[in-house]
């Protein structure tokens, strides 16, 4: 077994930054302030809320910027990213929200990759942009203007749709999801609720979701462009061959076959960790997890 160290933990890409004034004096605050004019111009777009006086006996709750320099597999900068997210915590359970929502499980992605391996199915992948803000809320919630775009009031802004951080907005988002999926005859798993196949076409065709992610797996090449276009047609999505997803780098080979690896994440940790790396971790660190054989449960 290898030897574990107590300052090891999984990590992922983040920014330093922790709030709007430390993005603002940074080194690169013009790309930060594009990135959060863009976001706010989404949200205008999609009319997430409404500037109203809140009632004296209503709950206020904040919000903050959340900021991510994402990266392409060669570790170059794609893009400045900036989130607008309410600070969910502050919700209460049955005041503000009901209901949370899941996701994907791995075991679930590596067994989706592990059909399209041994079936021979094409591979997709597409992102949707501002996901939570097409669902719509059933809860009356009041929050803070946006930090740094405050019009110098005293009103709130009453949220219409779903965003970011709300406890229920992944849930609202995944029955927006699941609504356009059963229109064009595609059922959810018994063994996951974000594991989608078709009930009404011949060939295989199966969806999983991990919140904003998805990855499609379609036997038919044709049949697979028709529905990213109608998929197009109804959200703000970025489409793409699979070449990442979660964390995942994947190739499928001309013959059908996916290779699956961690090569940034595995050179990352030896980076981090490498003065106190002995041999054994080393292969620990690169083995692969196998996806499972049997994908027959992806029906049941």
């Amino acid at each position: 077994m290898p030897v574990r160290y107590e300052d090891y933990a999984m990590f992922a890409d983040y920014s330093e930054l922790n709030s709007y004034t430390e993005a603002i004096q940074s080194e690169n605050s013009h790309e930060w302030q594009l990135a959060m004019d863009d976001e706010l111009k989404s949200l205008y777009e999609n009319n997430t809320w409404e500037l109203v006086v809140k009632p004296d006996d209503k709950i206020v709750i904040d919000n903050r910027w959340v900021y991510k320099v994402k990266k392409n597999l060669d570790r170059t900068i794609d893009k400045f990213k900036a989130r607008f997210v309410a600070k969910g915590y502050s919700q209460q359970a049955g005041v503000d929200y009901n209901e949370t929502s899941p996701v994907a499980r791995f075991d679930t992605i590596r067994a989706v990759l592990s059909a399209a391996a041994s079936e021979k199915l094409k591979l997709a992948h597409f992102d949707v942009k501002t996901a939570f803000l097409c669902g719509e809320l059933d809860e009356v919630i009041y929050m803070r203007q946006p930090t740094g775009y405050e019009d110098g009031t005293n009103r709130m802004c009453r949220l219409i749709k779903s965003l970011y951080g709300l406890k229920q907005a992944p849930r609202c988002w995944n029955r927006k999801f699941k609504d356009f999926l059963e229109k064009h005859g595609l059922q959810v798993s018994n063994e996951d609720p974000c594991l989608f196949y078709n009930t009404v076409k011949r060939h295989k065709f199966i969806i999983a979701l991990y919140v904003d992610d998805g990855l499609v797996a379609d036997e038919d090449s044709d049949d697979l462009e028709q529905f990213l276009e109608e998929l197009s047609s109804q959200f703000c999505v970025t489409i793409s061959p699979l070449s990442c997803f979660l964390g995942l780098q994947i190739t499928q080979l001309q013959d059908g076959s996916v290779f699956v690896s961690q090569e940034n994440y595995t050179k990352k940790v030896l980076q981090r960790f490498k003065p106190k790396l002995h041999y054994t971790d080393l292969l620990w660190i690169c083995c692969t997890t196998s996806c499972t054989t049997n994908p027959q449960h992806l029906y049941m």
